[in-house]
């Protein structure tokens, strides 16, 4: 049922109900709060304890009361002071090296901010000019334990400079009184020929044109045929030097020398003399016999004599000649290196026993091949 009642209409029944309970519960609260406060008042109180604790600081704790942010400010105007600094220095063009500044990494770091590059320099000194003075001989008298290795280094040369300057054929063959010429700069003489100029010499020799030209103090560029001119610098060809030292063949087997080079008894004839124009090895039946230098193949066969053969040309007039052999894996026309396997050591032919006949010809005399082998 819904309760509406007319409009000014007062239930004085609810009225009252109302304020009676409003009025109950104010006191009854009051009561109830008044009887909690005495008992809290009544209970016993501890007493209050003292804390004397001293405040420690931890190891190495950051107490400042400087704000953050003025060491960001700080370390911003560092790095934009020491990048302001590198950008003055490395101004390329418009910096100048001052005298005091002549420090190995003073000098790199100038030459990298001005595009001067490590292999720019190293390759104009490959090779070491003395050109500050004059070149020319000086005379020295070859003594006791001298040999062409140590007289270039007293001298602070190269062994080329010693041989070339001395035309000498064999440089193991030195002798106690001998008077060599020592350059007082390290570089070899060169022969003039017709049609020769200072340039084309320069490039053959790959020394620069002006160190040529100071060396030898040239005033008038035109040059004589068979004239000396220094080349400051230069070296021998390498076949050239290798003959001079004696090692321009390696030994083309692992054998011992059962009989050398020159005059000698004859092996098949009682009572005579015969020139041996070759070193024989023995080594047993079978045992690689290489080829002693670069060359070509070029006869090959058999005799009643050498037995098995193989002849080998090499460049500047040689020819090596291999026999007794037991058998031989080059052919003629074929192209060998020093080193390679040619043939095997065999007992063909007019031979005592196993072993390798070895001769060396140059422009078709035969020489000592002792004297050009490298030991």
């Amino acid at each position: 049922m819904n309760y509406n009642p007319r409009p000014g209409y007062v239930d004085f029944n609810i009225t009252q109900r109302v304020e009676r309970r409003q009025t109950t519960s104010k006191n009854s609260g009051s009561i109830k709060n008044a009887a909690v406060k005495e008992n809290v008042r009544a209970r016993p109180r501890p007493a209050a304890r003292k804390y004397n604790r001293k405040k420690t600081k931890r190891p190495g704790a950051f107490t400042s009361k400087i704000p953050t942010r003025f060491f960001i400010t700080l370390a911003s105007i560092l790095a934009v002071a020491v990048f302001a600094y590198y950008a003055l220095l490395f101004q390329g063009n418009d910096y100048v090296l001052r005298p005091d500044s002549d420090s190995g990494a003073f000098s790199e770091m100038y030459n990298y901010a001005n595009g001067i590059f490590p292999s720019v320099a190293e390759k104009s000194s490959e090779i070491p000019l003395a050109t500050s003075e004059t070149f020319s001989w000086q005379n020295y008298t070859v003594k006791n334990g001298d040999s062409v290795s140590k007289i270039a280094a007293d001298h602070s040369i190269s062994m080329d400079a010693i041989i070339a300057s001395n035309n000498l054929k064999n440089a193991r063959n030195l002798h106690i009184g001998d008077v060599l010429r020592i350059p007082n700069m390290d570089g070899v003489p060169y022969t003039a020929v017709k049609g020769d100029s200072y340039p084309k010499i320069a490039a053959s020799f790959g020394v620069p044109l002006e160190a040529i030209l100071d060396a030898n103090d040239v005033q008038d560029e035109k040059i004589e045929s068979g004239g000396i001119i220094f080349i400051p610098g230069a070296k021998m060809k390498s076949e050239d030097l290798q003959l001079a030292m004696g090692e321009l063949f390696i030994y083309p087997v692992n054998g011992r020398i059962s009989s050398g080079y020159g005059w000698r008894k004859d092996p098949f004839t009682s009572g005579s003399r015969r020139f041996h124009s070759a070193v024989d090895f023995a080594a047993p039946t079978g045992t690689p016999v290489k080829a002693a230098m670069d060359g070509v193949v070029s006869a090959s066969g058999f005799t009643a004599t050498f037995g098995r053969y193989l002849i080998l040309t090499h460049g500047g007039g040689y020819q090596t000649m291999y026999a007794h052999l037991n058998s031989s894996s080059a052919t003629e026309g074929q192209k060998v290196k020093q080193g390679d396997k040619i043939a095997e050591v065999g007992n063909t032919g007019r031979s005592t026993g196993p072993h390798l006949h070895f001769a060396v010809y140059k422009n078709g005399r035969a020489v000592n091949p002792l004297e050009h082998m490298k030991f």
